[in-house]
């Protein structure tokens, strides 16, 4: 469940599957040590239904014919849960067909169904509980009892980051018994050390990767700039923290109930909390000024730069600056969690696509899978499939996506320069497979191992 994954449900905590069907989230809940329980009309009716902390009510609006009735179930379930309610509902109305009947449909097997669109379950869900609703993902969205619990769950998003490629880099490197002593070298000489001055340097390409990739690295754990640049990070996360409550419609939480180690950053960061709170607002407007995103996109230090917006890796998207992760959070509170690995952030502000790319590392050129566009002002979606195309757009310059630090990206950028080399991505028409097949086909080259391979009327051999 998705809410185990939000530190929202754990050990400790009760839950009521509420509509609970057969009852296998419970015993999944059950079997983790979570004290679970479900009740259901037709399959578990003999069930005790107390209050308990958290009520899930998992696609249970959807067959309830009578509005009323549905409204009544919706109500109840909020009733019975004293921290949270987690709701979830069918919003892709591409899933079935059929008749229309009250407000939904009857489908071929004689079942009703509501399908919902993303802004109306919101808006259903707040105009019936009074409550602000936090959506989780596509259908899923909490709704929270206790102002604490709400805080929290605001504070780990604040601070959640995307940056698993990134850290376990560093921390391996740093770990590393070899590249400490590279460290320690480079500590003496106020460089990193060349090839020749380093004894087992070969051994950290082996196991780093290229030089450039070290020496990246070596920057990142031995810059005297580190501390005030963790500072800076952690003045970004509570401007972050703060503005995503205001967007939330929340008040700010009281200083005292603030978690030790956030107050006593803003301690460290502000003259006081009113001062940071201000800052944090004058941050939030700044969301809506098209030339301030546009300028954000440029001046971010990675990243594919067009002209009309900003492609990066999800492994990238700590550096993308603050005001553009508010950004992303904002879409996210449309659409919630969706699996994508390439943000595009549109440089007027107004809009954000989540896209997955099939076989990121692997493919050369991955085709895109899907992609879902989040429209900021009207807080509406569009989601448009690419599976089972024959001409999916693709992926071009790689390592333009990621850092320098990213496993794959001295071979992402060995492929650009030989494609480079053969004028290969000069041409505007090589955003779709069919066109860059083409292309190779008319330079009789393939791609091979992210490699270019030249054939019978080429140049022989693997193009350098």
């Amino acid at each position: 469940m998705l809410a185990l994954s939000h530190g929202l449900i754990e050990p400790g905590c009760s839950v009521l599957d509420y509509g609970c069907g057969r009852g296998d989230d419970v015993r999944y809940l059950c079997s983790l040590g979570i004290p679970a329980k479900g009740w259901d009309p037709h399959f578990n009716p003999e069930t005790k239904i107390t209050t308990v902390d958290i009520v899930n009510l998992g696609y249970v609006l959807n067959v309830i014919e009578d509005p009323l009735e549905r409204q009544s179930t919706l109500l109840r379930a909020f009733e019975l849960a004293r921290r949270l309610l987690i709701v979830a509902v069918r919003v892709d109305h591409s899933l079935e067909t059929g008749t229309s009947f009250s407000d939904g449909l009857l489908t071929r097997r004689g079942s009703f169904q509501k399908l919902y669109q993303q802004s109306e379950f919101k808006e259903y869900l707040e105009r019936v509980l009074g409550r602000r609703p936090h959506v989780a993902s596509l259908g899923i969205a909490y709704i929270f009892k206790d102002d604490d619990v709400e805080a929290r769950y605001l504070i780990s998003l604040a601070q959640q980051r995307v940056h698993a490629s990134r850290t376990s880099a560093i921390d391996e490197f740093s770990s590393h018994a070899i590249a400490q002593k590279f460290l320690k070298l480079a500590a003496t000489l106020g460089r990193p050390p060349v090839p020749n001055e380093f004894p087992d340097y070969a051994a950290l390409l082996e196991r780093f990767g290229s030089s450039s990739r070290i020496e990246h690295l070596t920057q990142q754990l031995s810059s005297p700039a580190t501390l005030e640049s963790v500072r800076q990070r952690r003045r970004e996360d509570i401007l972050m923290y703060n503005a995503m409550m205001r967007l939330q419609g929340l008040k700010p939480v009281p200083f005292r109930a603030l978690p030790p180690e956030i107050s006593a950053d803003i301690r460290m960061l502000w003259s006081s909390y009113s001062k940071a709170l201000q800052e944090s607002e004058e941050f939030l407007f700044q969301i809506g000024k098209a030339d301030v995103i546009r300028a954000s996109c440029q001046e971010s230090p990675v990243g594919k730069k067009l002209s009309d917006a900003l492609y990066i890796h999800r492994s990238a998207e700590e550096q993308i600056g603050t005001l553009l992760r508010m950004l992303v959070f904002a879409a996210r509170q449309v659409v919630g969690e969706v699996d994508y690995n390439v943000l595009k952030i549109h440089t007027d502000g107004k809009k954000l696509s989540f896209l997955l790319y099939q076989d990121f590392d692997c493919d050369p050129h991955p085709a895109l899978a899907y992609s879902v566009r989040v429209f900021l002002p009207r807080a509406e979606y569009s989601i448009r499939t690419y599976t089972g195309s024959e001409n999916p757009p693709i992926l071009h310059r790689k390592e333009m996506l990621v850092d320098p630090i990213y496993p794959r990206y001295e071979q992402f950028r060995e492929l650009s320069r030989q494609e480079e080399a053969l004028g290969l991505l000069s041409r505007s028409d090589i955003g779709r497979r069919q066109e860059w097949l083409t292309l190779l086909a008319e330079k009789s080259v393939t791609i091979e191992d992210y490699a270019v391979q030249a054939h019978a009327g080429s140049r022989n051999g693997r193009v350098t």
